[in-house]
């Protein structure tokens, strides 16, 4: 994890100030959410719950027709979660009504109640705003530190590794 989003995520039970994490794809954006998550009850004394945004949403959905004792992943328990969220690959859902209705309600609760939240993106906030709406965007702007990673896709230099160590793929 990169020293300055470590600083800021050690204080973040006190400042109460999620972390916003873009940049290309392969930078290392899950990763060091994944390290922060794994580091979060020992550093920032929180539970955390962690939750790809379109594995959420997708599990959301399919509970619409589950019973109520059948549901896996229903909204409440994500609405009355009071620790540290983290909500992985904002934007790379499919969007619809539904979609951004729901980002709102969840990060509009969680602003009006100042609990933090941690989220990766392959968009800045500007690209993100035409994907999730201004209202959405303007509220993690506000209650989050913004953090951009530059770098190469480390996946593909990975496979190019493989690639030349073990010939054609």
């Amino acid at each position: 994890v990169p020293k300055n989003i470590q600083a800021k995520f050690e204080t973040i039970r006190e400042s109460r100030q999620g972390l916003y994490i873009h940049g290309g794809i392969g930078t290392g954006k899950t990763h060091i959410a994944y390290a922060l998550y794994g580091n979060s009850k020992e550093k920032a004394n929180l539970d955390s719950r962690f939750w790809n945004t379109t594995e959420l949403l997708r599990e959301f959905r399919l509970d619409f027709d589950r019973k109520p004792e059948n549901k896996e992943h229903e909204e409440s328990e994500l609405f009355n979660f009071r620790g540290l969220l983290f909500l992985d690959d904002i934007g790379a859902e499919k969007l619809s009504d539904w979609v951004l209705e729901t980002f709102y309600l969840i990060i509009n609760k969680r602003y009006n109640e100042r609990l933090p939240i941690i989220f990766t993106s392959n968009y800045p906030v500007a690209e993100l705003a035409e994907r999730i709406g201004d209202r959405t965007v303007s509220r993690i702007v506000e209650m989050c530190d913004i953090f951009k990673l530059d770098g190469k896709d480390r996946r593909l230099n990975a496979t190019t590794i493989k690639t030349t160590n073990q010939g054609e793929l």
